[in-house]
C-alpha cells in the first residue's frame, strides 16, 4: 500500500473540429421567365426527395457516424476496461462495477469479497514519473541496463466492468511507456497479468500482487533482460519449496475497521481472508540487511517466517527494509542487479536471484544516500525501477526517487 495521496481527473480526448465553408465563386444569370425558374425549382427538389428516399439506407449511417464523431470530439470519454485484441489489451468501455463502498471507509470499494481501490493517476503524474526515469537514466553510465517495471493494482483486473470514479491504468501506463527514453526498457507488467483475471494473482483483503501474480511480473521482467527461457524457474519447480500463511487479513481489514461497528473491519472482506503463498527458490544464497548510513550489515533470512507471524506480509523480502545484499553463490555469471522498490515490487524480488551473481534491494521511502553513486561504487551494471502504479503517479514519490540518484539532475 501507498503512503502517499493522489489526486483524481477527467480524461478528454482531443480531435481536430470540421469546418464547414461557404463556396465561392462567380455568380451566373439565368435566362428564362420566373415560371421556367419555378419549374426548375420544383424539379429539382423531387430528384433530391427521390435520391433521399432511394439511398436512405446508406445516407443514416453516414449521418449516425458523423454524429458520433462530433460527439467524441466534445465529450468526456467514459471510464472503460480492458480487452486482449492481437496478445495486446486494449481500452473499451464496460458497464459500471458491481459492489459497494464501505460505510466506514468509503475509499474501499468491496464486490464479491474483495477489496478495491480507485486510481486516481492522471496524464500529468505519468508524465512525470517518466521524466524522472529519463533522468535518472541519463546521469549513469551508459553500460548500465535500465527498466521499469510499473506494477498494475487488482482494480483493473478483479473487476467486471470499471469501478466509478477510477482512472485507466491501461491508459496511464501506456503514457508512461511512450515517453520511455531509449535508454529505458519497459516490462509490460500488464500485459503479463493480462488473461490470468481469474486465478489468485492479487490478494482479496489487499492491494497487493500475489506469488503467482509476482512470478508472471518475473516472467515478463526475465523476458525484457534477456533472460534466456530455459533459465526461467517453472512454477512446478518452484512449488518444490513452497510455503504458506493462513489467514492472512489484508490492508483493507485494517482500513475498514471501526471497534464499535466494525471491530473485525468489512465483514465481506473478513470473510474472505486470504492466503499467503510463497516459494523458496532452489539456489543457495546469503542475504545482509545494511544499514546505509554506516554501511554496517547483519545477516538475515530473505524469507522470515518467524518475522511472518506477527506480520504475515512481511514474508515477501525487503519488507521495512531500507538495503538488502543478496549473494547467489551458485550464480555462474558475473552481473550485478540494483532494485529500486516500493512495498508492491516485494513478492516479485525472490524469484530473480538466480539469474544475478549480486542484487542490491533498496527501498525508496526508506534509504538515505545517493544510489546513483553507490551503483558506480558497487559496479552494478543493471538497475530495475520496481514501483506499484499508485506510487509511480504520486508526486512526492518521484520527487524522492529523484533525489536518491542525485537532487540536481534535472528532466530530459
Amino acid at each position: 500500500m501507498s503512503n502517499y495521496s493522489h489526486r483524481g481527473y477527467e480524461h478528454r480526448t482531443g480531435g481536430y473540429g470540421r469546418r464547414r465553408h461557404k463556396a465561392s465563386g462567380f455568380k451566373r444569370k439565368s435566362a428564362g421567365s420566373a415560371a421556367a425558374k419555378t419549374a426548375v425549382g420544383v424539379a429539382a427538389a423531387v430528384a433530391v426527395v427521390a435520391l433521399v428516399y432511394l439511398f436512405a439506407d446508406n445516407i443514416a449511417p453516414f449521418v449516425d457516424s458523423f454524429r458520433k464523431d462530433a460527439h467524441t470530439e466534445t465529450q468526456d470519454v467514459p471510464a472503460a476496461a480492458p480487452v486482449m485484441t492481437a496478445d495486446k489489451p486494449e481500452v473499451r468501455e464496460e458497464p459500471h462495477a458491481n459492489g459497494s463502498f464501505d460505510p466506514v471507509n468509503g475509499d474501499v470499494f468491496v464486490s464479491n469479497g474483495a477489496g478495491y481501490l480507485k486510481f486516481k493517476g492522471i496524464d500529468t503524474t505519468a508524465r512525470n514519473y517518466a521524466a524522472v526515469l529519463n533522468s535518472v537514466s541519463a546521469s549513469m553510465s551508459e553500460k548500465v541496463n535500465i527498466y521499469s517495471a510499473v506494477i498494475p493494482t487488482n482494480t483493473e483486473f478483479g473487476l467486471v466492468g470499471r469501478l466509478d470514479g477510477s482512472n485507466s491504468q491501461l491508459e496511464n501506463l501506456n503514457m508512461i511507456d511512450s515517453l520511455l527514453s531509449d535508454r529505458v526498457k519497459s516490462c509490460d507488467i500488464y500485459s503479463a497479468l493480462f488473461g490470468h483475471e481469474n486465478e489468485y494473482i492479487y490478494f482479496r483483503t489487499d492491494e497487493c500482487m500475489t506469488s503467482l501474480g509476482a512470478y508472471y511480473a518475473y516472467k515478463e521482467i526475465a523476458e525484457t533482460a534477456g533472460i534466456h527461457e530455459s533459465a526461467v524457474y517453472t512454477l512446478d519447480k518452484l512449488s518444490q519449496k513452497k510455503g504458506s500463511i493462513s489467514p492472512f487479513e489484508g490492508s483493507f481489514i485494517e482500513m475498514t475497521t471501526d471497534e464499535r461497528t466494525q471491530p473485525h473491519g468489512n465483514q465481506e472482506l473478513f470473510d474472505n481472508a486470504d492466503t499467503i503463498e510463497f516459494y523458496k527458490l532452489p539456489v543457495h544464497y546469503d542475504c545482509y540487511s545494511v544499514d546505509p548510513s554506516t554501511g554496517s550489515r547483519r545477516e538475515t533470512d530473505l524469507f522470515d517466517e518467524r518475522k511472518a507471524a506477527s506480520d504475515p506480509i512481511s514474508i515477501f523480502p525487503g519488507k521495512d527494509t531500507a538495503l538488502l545484499n543478496i549473494y547467489d553463490l551458485q550464480s555462474s555469471n558475473t552481473d550485478k542487479l540494483l532494485i529500486v522498490k516500493d512495498h508492491d515490487a516485494e513478492p516479485v524480488i525472490g524469484y530473480l536471484i538466480p539469474h544475478f551473481a549480486e542484487i542490491y534491494v533498496a527501498d525508496v521511502s526508506l534509504y538515505k544516500g545517493n544510489l546513483r553513486e553507490y551503483a558506480n561504487e558497487h559496479e552494478i551494471n543493471n538497475v530495475i525501477f520496481i514501483s506499484g502504479i499508485a506510487d509511480a503517479n504520486n508526486s512526492l514519490y518521484c520527487q524522492r526517487l529523484r533525489d536518491l540518484f542525485d537532487n540536481s539532475i534535472s528532466d530530459q
